[in-house]
């Protein structure tokens, strides 16, 4: 596997993408939107693919620069669903945590 680390532009600014580990560096001004951050992970991974931030304990911050950061997210990972619960219960982690409890008493 090649490891790619790509700088691109995308709607006016500066990105930096490693797609071998999901993760895209967004440089600003400090005035970038949600609705920015969303087309821009939408023009580099696509509408369907799905991206977090993570806001780190203030002793593991690290602000050296005008940087927001998106990670994406495999098909398997978990993610929030504002829409409404997903049935998730016939999935293999809730079969095995279900077991798991009912071993325990």
């Amino acid at each position: 596997m090649t490891y790619l680390v790509r700088d691109i532009e995308v709607l006016g600014h500066k990105v930096t993408v490693d797609d071998v580990i999901g993760h895209a560096a967004v440089y600003h001004d400090g005035s970038i939107g949600w609705d920015t951050l969303f087309e821009i992970k939408n023009l580099i991974w696509g509408r369907e693919a799905r991206a977090i931030e993570v806001y780190p304990a203030a002793t593991d911050l690290v602000n050296s620069c005008a940087c927001r950061h998106l990670w994406r997210l495999g098909p398997l990972d978990f993610c929030p669903n504002l829409l409404g619960p997903v049935d998730r219960d016939d999935s293999l982690h809730a079969r095995y945590v279900r077991a798991w409890r009912e071993t325990e008493g």
